[in-house]
């Protein structure tokens, strides 16, 4: 079995980067790696010879292209040189939603199955939650423009499945119509060396939340929260760029109860350790990252059911509501007041997280391969 994948990003780099250098080397870790097309790749465990970089012209400054115009004129180019390659063949072709529909023709035509990478929900979902924080916070702005919504939705209907990261994301398919059987759903991972307890440096019931500061990540209604909070040696910590949307939510809550806020910072294992709760209040995600490594590090974890967390409620912390702000109070104060059990869920989301690491991730997404790879040549039972 040959694997050709793609991502129009930096191969290691952060976010995306880093969870496709993940799968990546997971494919090349089982011999099945023959290409990985990218913009830019770190140095890893990936064997160069195997990496192509797409060359990309100078930026042009047009100020009637938004950086997400920038951002689907650079997917089209890049799905272009894909395609390219792809007329050398492959057995299976897995590319990022929204950067691969030439690349999936193409590669269907060369007798490839394809797989669409959808890091979130379904696009349709996406856009109908952040519409609706949109309206509830007086923001007039397009979530996504029209031409990459319909590509999205193009790529679903053109892949032989879609590869989802949660429970969450997967339902949000279902819901859609989108038929079951051409879902395939492998939790992301976390890297259990880098990301670990250690003794917390102060006795201060710290409360953090890390991420863009965008109300597509609730971190509204964690600051609703805070301001309704009566916490003595306890404080708040935002970590994370303050997205064009949420800055009119932090200005608010500025002239309130006082909050700390950080820039974003790569990996920040020191601020997970200096934490009592980890808070990740998301109205939508495909399965945030931040969870796993707050789990990591040992620390009970306060989410979503949009967050597409592997959190276990009651366990390894609490999932609520979006946008409950009395439930993320309370649950707030019950860890606060609740020492023993913040320690025993915080050990809880340790051992859990032991479960989803990088190579768990790459062994699935194998095994998901080899699962599927059969049905190549029976197309018949792509539809059972």
């Amino acid at each position: 079995m040959k694997v050709i994948y793609s991502i129009c990003s930096k191969l290691g780099g952060g976010g995306i980067g880093n969870t496709a250098y993940q799968a990546v080397r997971g494919i090349h870790r089982h011999g099945y790696l023959k290409r990985v097309v990218v913009r830019g790749a770190k140095r890893g465990e990936v064997e160069g010879s195997k990496i192509v970089k797409v060359w990309y012209p100078k930026r042009v400054r047009l100020p009637y292209l938004t950086a997400k115009r920038w951002y689907y004129l650079e997917s089209l180019y890049f799905d272009q040189r894909v395609s390219y390659l792809l007329k050398e063949g492959c057995d299976i072709f897995h590319g990022w939603n929204g950067q691969c529909l030439r690349s999936l023709k193409e590669a269907k035509k060369q007798g490839a199955l394809t797989v669409v990478e959808r890091a979130s929900s379904h696009i349709s979902t996406q856009i109908s939650l952040i519409k609706e924080e949109y309206e509830r916070y007086g923001v007039q702005r397009e979530v996504e423009p029209p031409e990459i919504i319909d590509r999205c939705l193009e790529e679903y209907d053109a892949a032989d499945y879609v590869a989802v990261p949660s429970q969450f994301a997967y339902e949000s398919f279902v819901q859609e119509k989108f038929p079951r059987h051409k879902l395939i759903l492998i939790p992301f991972g976390v890297d259990l060396v880098r990301f670990k307890p250690q003794p917390k440096p102060d006795s201060l019931f710290r409360i953090l939340f890390v991420g863009r500061l965008s109300l597509r990540k609730g971190f509204q209604y964690l600051l609703k929260a805070w301001s309704r909070l009566d916490l003595k040696n306890a404080e708040l910590v935002l970590a994370g760029d303050i997205a064009a949307d949420g800055k009119k939510v932090v200005a608010r809550y500025r002239t309130g109860k006082e909050f700390k806020h950080l820039d974003y910072q790569p990996g920040p294992v020191s601020l997970f350790n200096s934490a009592s709760v980890f808070v990740c209040p998301s109205i939508e995600e495909g399965s945030a990252l931040v969870t796993y490594e707050a789990m990591a590090c040992g620390l009970p974890v306060i989410t979503t059911t949009n967050s597409g967390s592997v959190v276990r409620d009651g366990k390894d912390g609490f999932v609520i509501p979006v946008r409950d702000v009395e439930a993320l109070k309370e649950k707030i104060e019950f860890l606060y007041e609740n020492k023993e059990m913040r320690q025993e869920m915080g050990q809880s989301a340790r051992e859990r997280a032991s479960a989803y690491t990088w190579d768990h991730y790459g062994d699935n997404l194998v095994t998901a391969y080899e699962r599927i790879i059969p049905l190549r040549d029976n197309p018949e039972l792509l539809s059972c």
